[in-house]
């Protein structure tokens, strides 16, 4: 008989091996999507949106728990803000981020630092103008920061995102700039509450 009870027990082993294939390359797929979202603690970038100012940096991010990170950013400055004038110097920026990713340093975030740099400013006057007096200013920039934007990791470790926000920064002394009207040197240089650009690429792991 086709439907005998000797035969039940056969077509039931078929019929799960069959139901087994089915789910097993569903199984597989959804292992690589969990690999993908792998929780990566650790990101290294630099923002070379900064270059334009002469602003080099390295941005170091240690992520304890999902959405806290914790930022450290080491940073030189080599600009010539005028035709006889010279910034150079050292400073560090730390501080603490949250984002609404999951998976690391991704998604929306929302940042607060502070920061302190030691600074150089050599303004020259080789065409000796008059009332122009050559000055070399050695000082101290203290202040903090407050950030919004938006960042993904993509490819697997690439990390890229973007963002704005404000500084406000006091100068132990205040530098001679080259002219006497001077609001690009204020805006990228000088001291006060100033607007801040993100441009951050690196790799997330």
């Amino acid at each position: 008989m086709p439907n005998s009870p000797a035969r039940l027990p056969l077509l039931a082993l078929v019929a799960l091996g069959g139901i087994g294939s089915l789910l097993a390359p569903r199984t597989a797929r959804a292992e690589e999507i969990d690999e993908g979202l792998r929780f990566k603690p650790l990101a290294i970038q630099g923002n070379p949106l900064a270059f334009i100012i002469g602003r080099y940096s390295l941005d170091l991010e240690y992520l304890p728990a999902p959405h806290h990170a914790l930022h450290a950013t080491p940073l030189y400055y080599y600009a010539l803000p005028g035709t006889d004038d010279q910034l150079t110097g050292f400073g560090i920026e730390l501080g603490y981020r949250v984002y609404t990713g999951e998976s690391g340093p991704q998604g929306l975030f929302a940042g607060l630092s502070f920061l302190v740099a030691e600074l150089e400013y050599i303004h020259g006057n080789p065409a000796r103008v008059p009332g122009d007096q050559a000055e070399d200013t050695q000082y101290v920039q203290l202040g903090g920061a407050l950030d919004v934007g938006y960042q993904a990791i993509i490819l697997g470790n690439f990390c890229v995102g973007a963002g704005l926000g404000a500084q406000l920064t006091a100068d132990t002394h205040a530098p001679h700039f080259e002219y006497a009207s001077h609001p690009y040197h204020d805006l990228f240089y000088g001291p006060g509450l100033r607007p801040r650009a993100l441009l951050q690429v690196g790799t997330a792991f």
